[in-house]
């Protein structure tokens, strides 16, 4: 499919190359504080869970000469007394976690804006800003299961360490996530204030709720889901469902706005398509893929999608026709299309 023109217009008509450098100043700086907040909460926990296994270690190991005299008592005692220290220490700990982010985040949009000097009414700062704020979201995109390491010769328990990684981190990972994306939005929302009927300020904010959108879906959904790679249930509970659909619908209605200004924009509708898959709407993502084809016959990539879509639905009739037509053309993939055929009796 031919890009779009509303994806071709650039907002921000400064020098980029000397932006990107200096932001790179900013960037590195307020990443290593956010890193090193991270350490510090993996250090403490490292600590506790070794003080905690030395001590289960020397009870066992000492348990019958403990069990004559006093120690054991003592040794017990020593035990619950770490086991609660670190529970109490790691809430307060967690209570002051997310003031910390946001401070961190507010940092980074201050000394992001002096880069710019920073104008509210300026729409090329409002982009510049929202990309900014992207660039450091996706740089933490799977930091939490890097936070623990286990040695070389202890490979085996690796897997473990990344999941008690993730468990202990992921949290904040996705709120420091969320904090930078919400605020790319709100920058494009203010960007629309300034340009209320500009096409491309409208597929910034779809796109910036797209992205947004991305924190709260089911990562067992994504193509690039890894079985193999623990997840923790509540990033796909039933609240994390509804933000997504709240943010996915958000983004919709952006789309339909550009639909109305740009109707034959095959772009438009393309978006609005993934929008459908990820919020699970078939038939109205079926809706953007025909009217795709009407626009654009010979895109055979988007033809293909179609007709997966139709078997899938069950319009076996349909798929057939899409699937004589791209055998007409020899498209590569038809012999990958008709295995989809009776998909939807499964």
């Amino acid at each position: 499919m031919a890009t779009s023109p509303i994806e071709q217009t650039a907002f921000w008509k400064e020098d980029k190359s000397h932006y990107q450098e200096q932001l790179n100043k900013v960037f590195d700086p307020i990443f290593m504080q956010f890193d090193r907040l991270m350490q510090k909460h993996a250090a403490f926990n490292m600590f506790f869970v070794s003080l905690c296994a030395v001590e289960t270690l020397l009870l066992l190991m000492f348990f019958t000469f403990l069990a004559q005299s006093l120690m054991l008592a003592l040794m017990l005692a020593v035990f619950f007394f770490s086991c609660f220290a670190f529970f109490t220490l790691r809430l307060y700990f967690q209570t002051k976690k997310p003031e910390q982010l946001k401070e961190i985040k507010e940092r980074y949009i201050v000394a992001c804006k002096g880069l710019i000097n920073y104008q509210e009414s300026s729409p090329e700062h409002h982009v510049a800003l929202a990309s900014a704020c992207c660039k450091l979201a996706n740089r933490l995109h799977g930091r939490e299961y890097t936070y623990y390491s286990a040695p070389a010769w202890l490979s085996a328990i690796a897997p473990a360490m990344e999941k008690f990684s993730c468990w202990c981190h992921w949290q904040d990972l996705h709120l420091m996530k969320e904090l930078l994306l919400e605020a790319s939005v709100n920058e494009h929302l203010k960007l629309i204030k300034c340009q209320p009927i500009n096409l491309e300020a409208h597929a910034a904010l779809a796109n910036a709720y797209v992205m947004l959108s991305g924190l709260y879906i089911d990562p067992r959904k994504l193509e690039r889901y890894d079985e193999e790679r623990w997840i923790p249930s509540e990033k796909y509970n039933e609240a994390c469902e509804k933000k997504f659909r709240a943010t996915a619908e958000c983004a919709i209605e952006e789309f339909k706005i550009l639909n109305e200004y740009a109707p034959d924009d095959p772009w438009v509708h393309s978006q609005l398509a993934y929008s459908y898959h990820d919020l699970q709407m078939p038939l109205e993502e079926i809706k953007e893929y025909e009217t795709i084809y009407k626009i654009d016959p010979n895109d055979k990539d988007n033809l293909y999608k179609l007709g997966i879509l139709y078997f899938q639905q069950g319009l076996n009739a349909k798929g057939l026709r899409v699937y004589e037509e791209l055998k007409k053309s020899q498209y590569q993939k038809i012999d990958s299309l008709i295995k989809h055929y009776g998909s939807s009796f499964r």
